[in-house]
């Protein structure tokens, strides 16, 4: 009995198709050849003049390496010190990896891993993971022996230490990052330089993942949930702050968002993004949770909203969306830091707020709720039959 409800809750995606929205996530068309000249073509003066039109906030006195890593060791941060935490992070150029490592790990509970690790999960799951361990990024060191060796030892143990989870395609993903971003090799130049054999903490790999799958759990679950009440409320984010994006899409008959922006969901922003950029996703929501992701999809529609209301073809907006959106912010992003301004930017955009931010403004037109559960479907099932979703998650 136990086996036959493994089989129906894990494994790949295509076994959840029928009975939830994961489906019509991770839209995938091969068009890498290309991103680099969408990039320079969605970008234009209003990106290019942003600094302009910053608002002028208090400067936040940032802390040096010696302050920065003991205020991450306090237990219960106020929202200051969280703030000045956040502003170094984000500004800070010469801090080490390892302690930029330790700093991290300061916001995780640990434990003694051995048990898990020494387990092996269910075939099936072992088999699913095994699948997907070479769709899980597109940096040179996730292709290696020793990337993908671990990457299974930590999505296996996780299966054992959460059997109510298991593994599904996107934990790799976000796993697989996680490796990427806390392992030595790949990340102190010396080390390099001096060929020195790395033996990587698999247990911090193992708690620091364990760490952001416990407010993700119920995206992983069977019939995804957690995807419903993200989108719910990315969707009431979008009305109060830019509802011509919403209006837009659903002139491109686009009327459920699951349809668009989910997969950001299932792989935390982090899937084929620069090594940094997930760094940055990391370090903030180590300090503010799933609120600034939530802020920072919006805060990034935002930003693109000229860009994204003149596309007028479902076949410019999905890719958008899923490849060249956040690469092309992050290029934005790293003028405003050599400007000085990207702290301004982030606290103008609401990165550093505790809760989704909604917006001021109570009097935005709502958006006419036109589609159900089968007329979504239905278009999904017209996108699959033009052969756009060739792919899920990079398979």
């Amino acid at each position: 009995m136990k086996q036959s409800t493994k089989k129906e809750r894990r494994g790949s995606i295509d076994s959840q198709l029928s009975s939830s929205i994961f489906k019509s996530n991770f839209l995938a068309i091969d068009i890498k050849k290309q991103i680099d000249d969408e990039q320079v073509n969605y970008q234009g003066d209003d990106e290019l003049a942003i600094s302009e039109k910053q608002p002028k906030y208090q400067p936040i006195p940032l802390l040096n390496n010696e302050q920065l890593i003991k205020l991450s060791k306090k237990k219960n941060l106020g929202d200051e010190e969280k703030l000045q935490i956040a502003a170094t992070l984000i500004q800070q150029r010469g801090l080490k990896f390892l302690q930029r490592r330790a700093i991290w790990m300061n916001f995780i509970e640990k434990g003694d891993a051995k048990k898990y690790f020494q387990k092996q999960p269910p075939q099936n799951v072992q088999q699913q993971i095994s699948k997907d361990l070479n769709r899980s990024g597109h940096d040179d060191k996730m292709k290696t022996n020793k990337f993908t060796h671990i990457l299974s030892r930590i999505l296996g143990a996780y299966a054992i230490y959460n059997p109510k989870i298991g593994y599904t395609q996107g934990m790799n993903i976000i796993c697989g990052n996680i490796i990427l971003l806390l392992s030595i090799d790949g990340n102190d130049t010396q080390l390099e330089l001096d060929n020195f054999e790395v033996i990587e903490d698999e247990e911090e790999m193992f708690w620091m993942f364990v760490h952001l799958m416990k407010s993700m759990e119920n995206l992983f679950i069977s019939g995804v949930p957690g995807i419903h009440s993200r989108i719910a409320e990315l969707e009431l984010m979008l009305q109060s702050r830019c509802n011509e994006i919403l209006l837009h899409l659903q002139s491109n008959n686009i009327n459920n968002l699951c349809q668009c922006f989910s997969q950001y969901y299932f792989t935390m922003l982090m899937q084929k993004q620069d090594k940094k950029f997930v760094r940055l996703i990391l370090e903030m929501y180590l300090l503010y949770g799933e609120s600034f992701i939530q802020n920072f999809i919006v805060g990034t529609l935002q930003f693109y909203q000229l860009k994204i209301t003149n596309m007028n073809e479902l076949e410019k907006l999905m890719p958008f969306f899923r490849d060249t959106m956040f690469a092309s912010y992050y290029q934005e992003l790293k003028k405003l830091k050599k400007q000085n301004l990207i702290i301004q930017h982030f606290q103008s955009n609401h990165y550093f707020d505790k809760v989704p931010y909604l917006g001021n403004s109570s009097n935005q037109p709502i958006v006419e709720k036109k589609g159900k559960k089968q007329q979504f479907q239905e278009k999904i099932l017209n996108l699959l039959s033009k052969n756009w979703l060739k792919k899920f998650l990079g398979q």
